[in-house]
């Protein structure tokens, strides 16, 4: 039909079939209240260019389609039921149960069901276009529960389950649409499932509208939990009550997944601020400032956002960090913190995107409700911020860019933003308040050396202090050196220090003229260091990411790990490193552009190569070791066995601690191994960080590794670790409910593991895609790709992954009802298990058949499997599955009359998951809350 205006004005005629539209209503229709000044022109030359392909179309009843000219509009002249809306709305009401029987009922509502495809007057988006879309998808609900409810009636609630599974995901805050799948969930043995419906349509319902469930929901639920089975239909419900909610519905739903607020309250108030500076001195005057900007703020009921400024060297950090303890308690909300690194020698910034998912984390949003663009994500977060007290620090920024979406839109919080540049423009669009930070004074600069060496000391020499202080120009970074070299050497004459910082005057280099002072002790220091300990210096210039371990160190070095304490234990007592965590060590971004520097000038292209490589072996080995514990079938490529160089990790548990300790710059490592042409390593990395992503909800990071994975492996022609790239986006996507992008990866990863012949991997990619359609409820084919698994798995004689994709298939047989076949493929998994040390494997199995023998009406055979799932899980430390097999034993205990047990098995899952900030706390909290509410005899309040 050509352009949106034209399709737009056989829309309003095909609305008013038979009917006579005014010219005027037309136009509106189209252009809306201020229509263009040629707006009747443009109209008639769309009817004419209509009335044409209206000649050439061939309708249903075999009747032509003419567009008439009536008096003062146009008239569709064309029969009804040639039009699909209208052909609806007639068999919609011949479907009314007072003038026909039920099975005719649901025949014809069947019909009119089936009319709909895709989404009504696609791509038109004029006011009444939506207005007539909202309208019209309200009445294919109303149909389709209408028919659910027929269907119900007649026993069969698969059909109901696969139909409203998708709409219910569409529509989430239907109410009548979501009771009547929880209705079929129920009817169908499916119980778990209902209650968390019931649980996530409830939370949804509260985050978005701010209400209670009505009186339909609340009702169905408290049948489930009384155990009564209700009706073959379910409680009588008015055409009224069906569209009761009035609430506008939503357009489907985009690939990503749409959020609504976050919780009010998160379980764990962030307190992200770092350690406190020790020994800090000075600086009233700036604090003072800062300290009356929130004063006013809070008394305006203003929002306050500072900007400390200054070149580099001159405490900015130390100042923010020191005053933000200060005034914690006033934000008992929280106090939110990230290094933005906006001046790494590397160019290695942190964008805006990946603070507000740190941020989200820390408000335990759950990763696949968190959207893809920046805007959607910043806007989320100010969400999360809305109505609460909050301090938030943005330190070391490059530019206004990286600020300004993580500003909260709330006047309670105070942000605190420290940069070497003034930032201006957020000065003048934000009102922000710039403070510059200069040198300390000479006051000050004194406190600081008496707090580190003693007032005695500083004293007894005042000249050679005053030389010192003026030497470092009061930038405390440089007055942190020099405190250092004489406190370790307490013998030494403050008279003699000054005499040495003298003489490097004039060899410092030709750094910029704000950095000149600090340079110079920089260069002071590194030359009181040991060669051996200048060496490592030097080199921990090459290391990415914000911080480093020691064992990772000394590896860089060459060197054994008792050698590299002891000269890192030289460096830190220079204060060229510090140790901000347990064995792990960070530069100040100017001490790491000073070791830069010096490692290009002082070591060869050959031994730099050599150390990178080195650190890439480390990382690329621990990694290797680490997945190998979190998936077991990976053992046939992990390589030698532990050995004395690297550390023992000998669990799931430290596999997962491990990851998480280096987590930041193992994203480092891999984009430097990008940049660097390590190719193969980065494959590497990126295939053993795909589970541990994967389990901790890191999706953004996998998808983002995966692409540099991908390209790696393309320069490389590696089409094997193509396809693992593909599978691992496919996963990710799919878990973050992008179920087209899941899909058109996985498929890839399947492709090209055919073309490679590794039927291992077209084992593992028919497991993906399995997982894409049974997250959506398509469980047919789900099972179709499990029993290609298995049988690729057989032909690869891969023993581990047989298992897997044995209970894989008994899950999705489980899924369509077919229980005792499923519990058959359970089984004969776990005689596979058994002999491997994988309890995780063996844990998910036992779990499988607690639902199964929970549907078979074998209770205490399914207790007796979960339990044994909760054992086992527990020894191999995944907690969340222990809490996920604590939450399925409650269920079943509760349908047995065991309230006191369901109770104990949901408090203990909820405990873990508070533990371990996991979303699904809120839905094992809700069975608990709707328990006690049946047990009280008393719904929720609204």
């Amino acid at each position: 039909m050509g352009r949106p205006q034209q399709c737009t004005v056989l829309a309003a005629l095909a609305v008013e079939v038979g009917r006579t539209v005014p010219a005027d209503v037309l136009v509106e229709r189209v252009w809306g209240q201020e229509p263009p000044e040629r707006a009747r022109r443009t109209l008639h030359s769309h009817i004419t260019r209509i009335r044409r392909s209206l000649e050439m179309i061939d309708t249903r009843s075999g009747n032509p389609a003419r567009l008439l000219l009536g008096s003062g509009g146009y008239r569709l002249d064309m029969a009804p039921d040639d039009i699909d809306l209208h052909r609806f709305r007639r068999l919609v009401k011949r479907a009314d149960r007072r003038l026909c029987s039920e099975a005719e009922a649901r025949a014809l509502l069947r019909q009119a069901v089936a009319l709909w495809r895709g989404e009504p007057l696609a791509g038109l988006t004029s006011a009444w276009a939506e207005r007539t879309r909202d309208a019209w998808t309200l009445e294919r609900l109303d149909a389709v529960v209408a028919w659910a409810r027929t269907e119900l009636a007649i026993g069969d609630p698969q059909a109901v389950i696969a139909e409203l599974n998708v709409l219910a995901y569409d529509y989430p805050l239907v109410e009548s649409l979501a009771a009547t799948l929880i209705q079929a969930q129920y009817a169908a043995g499916r119980t778990s499932e209902a209650l968390d419906r019931y649980a996530a349509v409830r939370r949804q319902m509260v985050e978005a509208l701010g209400i209670e469930p009505g009186p339909e929901l609340q009702q169905v639920q408290q049948a489930i939990l009384q155990g009564d089975r209700m009706g073959r239909s379910g409680p009588a419900i008015s055409r009224d009550a069906v569209l009761a909610p009035q609430v506008r519905i939503p357009p489907r739903r985009p690939t990503h997944a749409v959020v609504g607020p976050a919780p009010r309250r998160p379980l764990v108030v962030p307190a992200q601020l770092p350690i406190d500076v020790r020994g800090f001195a000075g600086r009233e005057s700036e604090m003072a400032q800062l300290s009356d900007i929130l004063e006013t703020s809070q008394a305006e009921k203003q929002p306050a956002l500072c900007v400390l400024w200054s070149a580099a060297g001159s405490g900015k950090t130390s100042l923010a960090v020191h005053w933000a303890h200060r005034v914690a308690q006033q934000f008992p909300e929280g106090q939110l913190y990230v290094n933005l690194r906006g001046f790494e020698p590397s160019g290695v910034v942190v964008r805006p995107e990946e603070v507000t998912r740190m941020f989200l984390d820390a408000f335990q949003v759950p990763p696949q409700s968190i959207p893809v663009s920046l805007e959607a994500q910043a806007a989320l977060y100010r969400s999360c911020v809305a109505g609460r007290r909050m301090l938030v620090v943005l330190d070391n920024a490059r530019d206004v860019d990286q600020v300004r979406p993580l500003l909260p839109g709330t006047p309670d919080c105070l942000v605190l933003v420290t940069s070497r540049r003034a930032l201006p423009s957020l000065v003048a669009t934000e009102g922000a308040h710039p403070i510059a930070v200069g040198p300390l004074r000479y006051d000050e600069a004194r406190r600081v050396l008496s707090n580190r060496l003693g007032a005695a000391r500083v004293t007894a020499d005042s000249a050679a202090v005053d030389r010192l202080i003026a030497r470092c120009a009061g930038l405390p970074l440089a007055l942190a050196l020099v405190a250092a070299r004489a406190a370790t050497h307490p013998d030494l004459d403050l008279r003699t220090l000054a005499d040495e910082l003298d003489a490097a005057v004039g060899s410092a280099g030709p750094p910029a003229e704000a950095e000149r002072d600090v340079h110079v002790v920089f260069v002071w220091t590194y030359r009181t260091l040991s060669p051996a300990a200048a060496r490592l210096f030097r080199l921990l210039g090459l290391s990415p990411g914000p911080d480093i371990d020691e064992l990772a160190v000394a590896h860089l070095a060459a060197l054994d790990l008792p050698a590299t304490r002891t000269l890192l234990n030289e460096l830190k007592d220079a204060q060229m490193v510090s140790e901000h965590k347990l064995t792990r060590l960070s530069l100040h971004e100017l001490l790491r552009g000073y070791a830069m520097d010096l490692v290009r000038a002082v070591d060869s292209a050959e031994e730099r190569s050599a150390a990178v490589r080195r650190l890439l072996t480390h990382y690329v080995t621990l990694s290797r070791r680490a997945a190998v514990l979190l998936v077991p079938h990976l053992s046939q490529d992990a390589g030698e066995g532990q050995d004395a160089g690297f550390p023992r990790i000998t669990t799931a548990r430290e596999a997962v601690e491990w990851f998480t300790a280096e987590h930041a710059l193992l994203l480092d490592i891999v984009r430097r191994a990008g940049d660097e042409g390590h190719d193969a390593s980065l494959c590497s990395l990126a295939r053993s960080l795909m589970e541990y992503f994967n389990r901790q909800g890191h999706w953004r990071d996998q998808i983002n590794t995966q692409r540099l994975a991908l390209d790696a492996a393309r320069r490389l022609g590696d089409r094997r670790a193509m396809g693992q790239a593909h599978r691992g986006t496919g996963v990710a996507h799919a878990w973050l409910g992008r179920y087209d992008d899941a899909y058109t990866h996985s498929r890839r990863a399947l492709d090209l593991s055919c073309e490679v012949g590794s039927t291992s991997d077209q084992a593992q990619a028919h497991l993906a895609l399995a997982r894409v359609f049974e997250r959506q409820g398509r469980h047919r084919e789900a099972l179709d790709h499990d029993q290609a698994a298995l049988m690729l798995a057989e032909i690869a004689n891969d023993r581990l992954a047989h298992a897997v994709s044995l209970n894989n298939v008994g899950w999705s047989l489980a899924m369509l009802e077919q229980y005792e076949a499923a519990k058959d493929y359970c089984g004969r998994a776990l005689v596979v298990l058994r002999e491997f040390d994988d309890p995780s494997g063996q844990a998910a199995t036992w779990d499988s058949l607690g639902y199964i023998n929970h549907q078979l009406r074998h209770p205490a055979e399914a207790i007796e499997c979960y339990r044994e799932a909760i054992r086992l899980n527990r020894d191999a430390a995944n907690r969340y599955a222990e809490a996920d097999s604590q939450h399925h034993l409650g269920n079943t205990l509760m349908t047995l009359g065991d309230f006191a047990g369901a109770k104990e098995c949901w408090q203990q899952a909820v405990v873990i998951l508070d533990e371990l900030n996991h979303p699904d706390a809120e839905t094992v909290r809700e069975r608990l809350t709707g328990l006690e509410q049946a047990q009280s005899g008393i719904g929720p309040r609204r």
